[in-house]
């Protein structure tokens, strides 16, 4: 039994922190809900109006391209209205950053807001 505890422990530190605290007892899952509490407290959104969208997949590069970008953290494109909503931490990138990654792709957008 002794052997099994220090294998669970040899495992746990080699897999990182949460496992370690799963290990120690306390629940890896509620840090994780804290830490994404506090992320989530810091983001802002931005709206922004993307041209050249022409069919139903046009959205889902936009999206590709805007969530690949550091900081953002959700993306929502509307085809119909040719716009997407942008929740991003503004420590780590800007609209014009935002903005940049679709335009990269073939559709140029510019940030109407939040």
């Amino acid at each position: 039994m002794k052997t099994l505890v220090k294998l669970a422990l040899a495992v746990a530190l080699a897999l990182g922190t949460s496992t370690v605290l799963s290990a120690c007892g306390k629940d890896a899952d509620d840090q994780k809900g804290t830490q994404t509490q506090m992320q989530t407290a810091n983001l802002v959104q931005a709206a922004f109006k993307v041209d050249k969208m022409t069919c139903a997949s046009c959205p889902i590069t936009v999206r590709k391209a805007m969530s690949h970008v550091p900081g953002v953290r959700d993306v929502k494109v509307d085809f119909k209205t040719k716009t997407a909503q942008v929740s991003y931490d503004p420590a780590l990138t800007t609209p014009a950053q935002i903005a940049a990654a679709p335009t990269k792709v073939g559709y140029p957008t510019t940030e109407i807001g939040g």
